[in-house]
């Protein structure tokens, strides 16, 4: 019993011992990204003096707990600096060093890969930035910057006013989510590819597409989970943008019916009224 009893004690002397560590690394990282923020607040008037420091900061936080995940955010904070002081050359460092250092994480390695590419956007260089986008798609399209990374570049199109590349990159982006979903038309994978279908087509303004991306969602989901909140995006699309009162009302009748309880169900109810 006295040797349980011992045991016990240093578990439970090992364990708190863990959560001190990690709270003194919490608390260290605290620290240096205070120091950054201060930088990112007013990059401008932050002298070079000033940039070196927070950078040599954050770099000595990172190599002294290299296996703690709280390192990787300080060496992309170095990169957010860089971009925020215009140093693009520094940045692209940065964030070459990152995918070079994590080369095993697709997660790690596709985020340096877009902001590689947004310190290209920045500069206005439009074909090196979606060099870097289209690369995030290649090699790690299910990564989560992946998989949005199809439907960012047709926004990047919309907002820069190239209504001819902006479709096509749309279509491009809806060819490559069907794919995906094709895979395992029941997976989690399926259910992000065709909300992003709809998306797509909601960005072309056909909402008829729209309604039969997310209508799939409702098919194959519904035995899954709650698609109630898929119901009301339908209505909501009949009508706002299809102008088409009776069908918003025949699909707030089966949200209501479907899901009784649902969050939803009060305010298609009060839809219904008017």
């Amino acid at each position: 019993m006295k040797r349980i009893l011992y045991c016990l004690i240093l578990c439970a002397v090992f364990l708190s011992g863990c959560g001190r560590d990690q709270y003194s690394i919490e608390r260290d990282y605290w620290k240096v990204n205070r120091q950054a923020q201060f930088v990112l607040k007013n990059p401008v008037a932050t002298p070079p003096n000033e940039i070196q420091r927070v950078v040599s900061l954050l770099s000595n936080f990172a190599a002294g707990h290299e296996k703690n995940t709280l390192a990787v955010r300080a060496e992309f904070l170095i990169g957010r600096i860089y971009l925020a002081k215009g140093m693009y050359d520094q940045a692209r460092g940065q964030y070459n060093a990152i995918a070079s250092k994590y080369s095993k994480s697709a997660a790690v390695v596709s985020e340096a890969l877009f902001f590689t590419g947004s310190s290209y956007q920045l500069q206005n260089n439009e074909d090196a930035a979606i060099a870097q986008y289209r690369q995030i798609i290649d090699k790690y399209p299910l990564s989560p910057r992946g998989l949005q990374m199809p439907i960012y570049i047709a926004k990047y199109y919309s907002g820069s006013h190239e209504p001819v590349k902006m479709q096509e990159a749309y279509r491009a982006a809806i060819a490559h989510y069907e794919s995906l979903a094709q895979k395992d038309a029941k997976s989690a994978l399926a259910l992000r590819a065709c909300t992003l279908v709809a998306e797509c087509y909601a960005g072309l303004k056909d909402w008829h597409q729209a309604i039969a991306a997310l209508e799939t969602i409702v098919t194959n989901f519904k035995d899954r989970g709650a698609v109630d909140g898929v119901l009301l995006n339908i209505a909501v699309i009949y009508q706002r943008e299809l102008r088409d009162p009776p069908k918003a009302k025949e699909v707030l009748a089966r949200l209501i019916k479907d899901y009784p309880d649902s969050k939803y169900a009060n305010a298609a109810r009060e839809l219904l009224k008017k």
